[in-house]
């Protein structure tokens, strides 16, 4: 167990899932695995027991064209390095990958698979670099493929501290997280059952968010632990019943392969 930790600790202050000092055609290349506690997703629990995924990640045009596992993005500054677009085209399911217990996803729902096309805007204060502060983050989510709903969410982060690991000399700024989620009712039956409701608030979650903003992009929570919860008349829905809320707890430790 304590070699394991010691990996652990490595891997995760060596963490290099969006590195931004990377430039060229092909910037970067990072392989890793992903830890979480539970599948979860919009404040309902998808799979009740953890998964280990890998991590693949290609990064083009100084780090602006992303692949990942699940998505294809583009992100770039609009105003200096305050205002930041995302926008991806994103896979969603609610399969778990590994370990699969065939008596926990026979007890799961199982939803159709489908895609979403999201943009985001990231408003950091004062900026993106040394004093940050802040973030504001609202996302538009519109899905294409299963259920044609739409689903809008706000999410706030304000950074407690920062402080370097004594071994390693990595940076690492712990943030307060926030998020509240609004859907359609498309998007509300599809999430949380057929008679689920909307347009209205669906969820909310809130907890700690660790960033190593000398490695990794803040936008990936490299480290995080956070409480999230179905909130308003559809936490009786047929999908969230008994399973809309719970904490979620996850790490993500990568190397570079190509830098």
């Amino acid at each position: 167990m304590k070699n394991f930790l010691w990996i652990l600790i490595f891997l995760l202050v060596n963490s290099a899932v969006a590195d931004v000092h990377h430039s060229g055609k092909l910037s970067s290349i990072n392989l890793g695995l992903r830890y979480s506690s539970l599948l979860q997703n919009r404040g309902v629990i998808l799979y009740k027991d953890f998964q280990i995924d890998p991590v693949v990640a290609v990064f083009l045009f100084d780090d602006r064209l992303e692949f990942l596992g699940d998505s294809i993005g583009y992100r770039d500054f609009l105003y200096s390095d305050r205002l930041r677009l995302r926008t991806r085209i994103i896979s969603l399911t609610d399969k778990p990958l590994f370990p699969k217990n065939g008596a926990i996803y026979a007890a799961s729902t199982h939803r159709k698979d489908t895609y979403e096309w999201s943009n985001q805007l990231e408003l950091f204060l004062p900026g993106y670099n040394k004093d940050y502060g802040a973030e504001l983050d609202f996302s538009f989510n519109k899905d294409f493929s299963g259920h044609h709903g739409n689903y809008l969410e706000f999410q706030s982060k304000v950074k407690l501290f920062s402080f370097k690991t004594p071994l390693f000399q990595t940076e690492i700024e712990p943030n307060i997280v926030s998020s509240l989620g609004w859907g359609d009712g498309k998007h509300n039956q599809y999430y949380y059952g057929p008679s689920a409701t909307g347009p209205g608030f669906n969820n909310i979650a809130y907890g700690i968010w660790f960033a190593f903003p000398e490695e990794a992009d803040r936008f990936y929570p490299i480290v995080q632990v956070k409480h999230f919860q179905t909130i308003g008349r559809n936490r009786d829905a047929e999908f969230a019943k008994g399973k809309n809320s719970g904490w979620l707890a996850s790490f993500i430790a990568s190397v570079g392969i190509l830098e």
